[in-house]
């Protein structure tokens, strides 16, 4: 009895110590549990479903809506490469507290990281299958700090070197751009990728797709021909009715200084007869910036194609590119590219919702399009049409154009590399930093990165 009274006890006591660690455990904040996913880079592990599991990249965190990190990659079982999202709770049953369960946001995520698992509680995404659990090791603190090849190595980094090497990078994202863009040219035609190209710049995170689908169903030939060509009431009220975002189409009705919104269901009734048009539901209209409104950003797209109504818009672009100057090539493109808002556009950024942006695409905008579209495409058009001297000036404007505004990638990358001496960034090194992130990072390639 004695032995066995003792052994009770030693087993009871296991469990009030366990009961105790766990309780202090489930104290900590959500971000500290991110911040501990952080440093199981190359740790192998088991997840509560019994999988071996390989930290081969933590992702990127993500500061706005949906998942704690993007673009995570993880070893499952010593062979099955996964790459996607990562979502961080302190109790697994917070999956379904904070909403996730049933949000498209959430459906890239293919681990969950928790400080505590409650035992039944499983993690299932919008679709049903369930995703695995990784419960933080509990001698984490205990356990040497573990983080990427690239961040090991900054302190014997020559930063000039990195540059250079970002620069490099940079050039290799623009190629590589440039002849997707130029084996769809000469697929589809050169108008049609242009605009195309256009119009997915003018999308902001999660419109990419949105005005994607409105340039195919909007085609440039469509656009540039008859009277469509020739009015802007006419473009405008087309695009915003096959986009499905005109307020009779939004179950709403007009709105202050409506006249020209009015215009516009006018013309639509007439015009939109039959036509096949996309749902107001496919598009992010909440939780967007003001100056990423898909409304003013489509009305933009109208005035660009009638400010080139003449010679049409792949020659208008074309054009911006030979004709910018070698110095402040940039300033000369961004200000052929802007657009102004008119009328009540200068005070709303969507029907109803009143703001004040003068510009429906100012200089920033324009200048991720100029980098991201124009001058790639340039540089690929000039395959197309035998013309070497097009090439050689998108490259060069290319390679000296000034930084943009960083993005969730670039910071990202600025802060993993630590390189965030902003006099030597250009466009062309942030796009070097994409392109690193892009090939090695997201996709577990440590072992091949030039940068360490």
């Amino acid at each position: 009895m004695v032995a066995g009274s003792v052994a009770w006890g030693g087993v009871a006591g296991e469990e009030k110590n366990l009961a105790v660690a766990t309780r202090k455990r489930i104290k900590i904040p959500e971000e500290q549990v991110a911040a501990q996913w952080e440093r199981l880079v190359g740790r192998e592990l088991t997840t509560e479903g019994g999988e071996l599991l390989k930290v081969v990249y933590p992702g990127r965190a993500n500061g706005g809506r949906g998942p704690d990190y993007r673009d995570a990659v993880v070893i499952m079982n010593r062979s099955n490469l996964v790459k996607g999202d990562v979502e961080c709770h302190v109790k697994s049953s917070d999956w379904y507290g904070h909403g996730h369960y049933g949000d498209s946001e959430y459906d890239g995520v293919v681990l969950h990281v928790v400080a505590q698992h409650e035992v039944g509680v499983v993690t299932l995404l919008r679709s049903g299958v369930s995703i695995p659990v990784l419960s933080l090791p509990r001698d984490l603190q205990m356990l040497a700090y573990r983080c990427l090849p690239c961040v090991e190595s900054r302190g014997d980094r020559d930063s000039q070197r990195l540059g250079e090497l970002l620069q490099v990078a940079g050039e290799e994202r623009f190629r590589q751009k440039a002849d997707s863009l130029e084996a769809e040219s000469r697929r589809l035609g050169g108008g049609e990728v242009l605009w195309r190209g256009v119009m997915r710049g003018l999308g902001y995170s999660g419109n990419v797709k949105p005005f994607e689908e409105l340039a195919r169903m909007m085609p440039l030939g469509l656009l540039e021909r008859g009277r469509l060509r020739r009015s802007l009431l006419l473009k405008q009220a087309c695009l915003l009715g096959v986009a499905g975002l005109l307020p009779s189409q939004r179950g709403g009705g007009g709105f202050e200084g409506g006249e020209q919104a009015s215009r516009w269901e006018e013309i639509w009734r007439v015009e939109g007869r039959g036509a096949v048009t996309m749902s107001h539901g496919d598009w992010h209209l909440s939780h967007v910036y003001p100056n990423n409104s898909p409304v003013r950003r489509i009305l933009a797209a109208g005035c660009l194609l009638q400010r080139h109504n003449g010679d049409g818009l792949l020659q208008g672009m074309l054009q911006l590119v030979r004709g910018a100057p070698v110095t402040l090539g940039h300033r000369w493109m961004e200000d052929g590219l802007a657009v102004l808002a008119d009328g009540c556009w200068q005070e709303h950024h969507d029907f109803g919702a009143k703001t004040r942006k003068p510009a429906l695409v100012g200089r920033s905008k324009a200048g991720e399009i100029l980098v991201n579209v124009i001058l790639p495409f340039a540089f690929g058009w000039g395959g197309v049409a035998d013309e070497p001297a097009l090439r050689e000036k998108a490259m060069r404007l290319y390679s000296c154009y000034p930084r943009l505004a960083d993005n969730a990638i670039t910071r990202h990358m600025t802060r993993q590399l630590c390189w965030e001496n902003g006099r030597e960034l250009t466009a062309c090194r942030q796009q070097g930093l994409i392109h690193i992130f892009r090939t090695y990072c997201r996709e577990g390639e440590c072992s091949g990165c030039p940068v360490p």
